[in-house]
């Protein structure tokens, strides 16, 4: 179908943040448009879901409509769709994947939720949002194509920003000061350096623990050692609080389990408002096929127009009352040229459905409609036929 192009809206799940229309301009003024945009239906306008880059084209041409095709999905699929299909066509640049992550964070996505619906590994989300926990000048070196840091840099600084953010913000500074590093050679750097920190740890702990404690042999003994120090540092942090910063502190606490209960019951509400919408939609579809299979069956048709009072009847029909008949007959004539006009238009949009690449994913639910009425049409126009020739 064809819609006004002022009509199609972007998507607001668009990770491309950079856009290059001059060699498909070219291509779209000597081939025209080879497929159609994919929109679904969103109010009075269209959303698009695959073809950004072709409809800023279009745009810039001139275009006043454009060819679409139509889907009902919701907006987690929606979502998936548009991230998959933009990395299907050209992969992503650093700043584009990782503010995307970010996006759906900021929407309240756990990183967990985002490597599930995306199908990207968790390290990977998580390296990507642990650029933005940098100052803006590591972020640059990380973001920008000729940074001199990537994103494998973060990845294997997770333990260390998770740790302390500063101390690793001072890492990368520090080979930025030096020669590039490879991520071999800086993935083994990190080890030889968590080995180290651990080291310094343990020792700390062996201090801080009861004299008979200390001896830790067992992954068992430094579970309890471990425990012991979280309990004690908690003890103490306790201790020096003043009465102010306890209540603050529980403020904090409360404050915070509160806004995630809220996130928590703001997604299972968009979830059920979701779930709802899908429902009304398959209703909607039910009910428009029970309909599309009452208008094909004539029997069911002319019977409730005889069910119905004559002034309703008449203005149904908008013709003048002809007895037992529901409707008045064509001629041959008549019926030929509205058998071939619809013969023709069916053709034609069989042409187009047949040009489209995902026509095999297409709802040929209404095709199969037109497909039923034009046969319809045909055996009335052999019936006249056939009562023709038996006349002569």
């Amino acid at each position: 179908m064809e819609v006004a192009i002022e009509l199609i809206k972007p998507s607001p799940y668009q990770p491309r943040l950079f856009f290059d229309t001059d060699d498909l301009k070219e291509e779209i003024q000597r081939d025209g448009l080879l497929s159609a945009l994919v929109v679904r239906k969103k109010d009075e306008y269209y959303e698009l879901l695959d073809g950004e880059r072709r409809l800023r084209t279009l745009k810039e041409l001139g275009w006043k409509t454009v060819p679409v095709d139509v889907r009902d999905v919701d907006d987690t699929t929606a979502r998936r769709s548009v991230f998959k299909l933009n990395k299907i066509r050209e992969s992503y640049n650093t700043e584009e994947e990782a503010r995307y992550y970010k996006k759906l964070e900021s929407e309240g996505m756990s990183p967990w939720e985002i490597s599930q619906e995306l199908g990207v590994s968790f390290s990977w989300v998580l390296a990507n949002l642990n650029v933005f926990l940098f100052p803006q000048d590591i972020q640059d070196e990380i973001l920008t194509p000729r940074g001199e840091l990537s994103m494998s840099h973060i990845k294997l600084l997770e333990k260390d920003i998770a740790r302390n953010i500063d101390e690793a913000t001072e890492y990368l500074r520090g080979l930025l000061k030096g020669p590039r590093v490879s991520s071999r050679d800086l993935e083994k750097a990190i080890s030889e350096r968590e080995t180290r920190v651990e080291a310094r740890r343990l020792e700390a702990a062996k201090k801080g623990l009861p004299e008979e404690a200390v001896k830790l042999e067992t992954p068992e003994d430094y579970e309890k050692a471990a425990q012991a120090l979280k309990e004690e540092a908690k003890r103490r942090a306790e201790e020096a609080m003043t009465p102010e910063e306890k209540a603050a502190l529980e403020a904090e606490t409360k404050a915070r389990a509160e806004a995630q209960a809220a996130a928590k019951a703001e997604r299972e509400e968009k979830k059920r408002q979701q779930k709802a919408e899908e429902e009304g939609r398959r209703q909607e579809r039910a009910e428009a096929r029970a309909r599309a299979e009452l208008k094909g069956d004539k029997g069911f048709v002319k019977e409730a127009l005889r069910a119905m009072p004559q002034e309703e009847r008449l203005e149904i029909l908008d013709l003048a009352p002809t007895g037992e008949k529901v409707k008045q007959p064509k001629s041959l004539s008549e019926l030929f040229q509205e058998v071939t006009k619809e013969a023709s238009q069916l053709l034609t949009k069989l042409e187009k459905l047949q040009a489209d690449p995902g026509f095999q994913e297409l709802d040929l639910e209404p095709l199969a409609l037109d497909l039923s009425m034009l046969a319809d049409g045909f055996r009335e126009l052999s019936e006249q036929v056939g009562e023709r020739l038996g006349k002569k």
